[in-house]
Parts: structure tokens; sequence; C-alpha cells
């Protein structure tokens, strides 16, 4: 049984964005393209926005997924933005 066919193909395809979104944002932040903790938020929150656009999902459902994926990716980040000492506006 894959991944695909027990979580079902929507919830794979986020799964499958979660993951291959932190090695983007892992390898952006050791390449100094980010390094604020607000502009890692922007671009976390634009890139699930268009991430999302893909998917004919409204209403509660379509808020549930982005807010599950931007926790989902923050959480995943905390470790992260730690070891390269991003910078934090006060």
């Amino acid at each position: 049984m894959t991944v695909t066919e027990y979580c079902g193909k929507i919830e794979s395809s986020i799964l499958h964005f979660i993951f291959s979104f932190m090695d983007d944002i892992r390898e952006k932040i050791a390449q100094k393209k980010l390094f604020y903790k607000e502009q890692i938020i922007r671009y976390v929150k634009k890139q699930i926005d268009f991430f999302f656009k893909a998917y004919k999902i409204e209403g509660a459902l379509l808020n549930t997924y982005k807010y599950e994926t931007y926790n989902t990716i923050m959480f995943k980040l905390k470790s992260v933005l730690k070891e390269h000492n991003i910078f934090k506006c006060v």
C-alpha cells in the first residue's frame, strides 16, 4: 500500500509539497536568500496560497488545509531557524 492509497490524492500531494518545500527553504536559508523570520513567514504563506490554487477546494476545508500546512512547516522550521540564527524583528 502506498501513501497515496492510504491518505488520498490531495493529502499525499500536500505531504509531498511540505517535504519538498522544507528542502527549498533550508537551501534558501543556507544561501542567505532568506534571513529574516518575517521574510520566511511571508514566503511560506505565499507559496502555500500558490499551491492550493491548483485545487478546487473552497471554504472551511481550504482554510483548514492551509492552516495545517502552515503549522506543519513552521513547526519543522523551528530547529532550522535556531541553527542558522535567523533575524527577528522586535
